[in-house]
């Protein structure tokens, strides 16, 4: 299947890993192919390296019984890290409703835990090694 048009290079990546012949599936991978090049555009902007208006202003001009002349000036500021965080939890979303059944019960690492260990106590065991 031909990849769809407007995609960023992520996109493209993410369209070629999860498309496939039902039309279903590939909706959900053209948003979430869609989602991650926003990811990178936001990626960007916060960076510094993308263009993105974070100011927007809105004059309203009106007059009041013919005499006074009222200027009221509306100031809104965007904000790229909010908006990034909420197209990362839209595209793990995504993912998840992708991801085959089996694979979201039963991790690909997952090794019993000895009784009596706690996660914390797995983690200060992993920083130990590391050291």
């Amino acid at each position: 299947m031909d990849a769809p048009a407007g995609l960023g290079e992520r996109g493209l990546e993410v369209w070629k890993a999860l498309s496939g012949t039902d039309v279903a599936r590939n909706a959900l991978a053209l948003e979430a192919a869609r989602t991650a090049d926003r990811l990178d555009e936001l990626d960007n902007i916060i960076q510094g390296k993308g263009v993105l208006n974070l100011m927007q202003f809105r004059l309203h001009a009106f007059e009041d019984d013919g005499e006074d002349r009222n200027i009221n000036v509306e100031v809104k500021f965007a904000a790229p890290l909010a908006e990034a965080r909420q197209q990362a939890i839209a595209l793990a979303t995504i993912l998840t409703k992708l991801s085959p059944p089996d694979a979201a019960a039963k991790p690909a690492s997952a090794k019993p835990v000895p009784a009596g260990v706690t996660p914390l106590d797995r983690i200060r065991a992993r920083n130990l090694k590391k050291a």
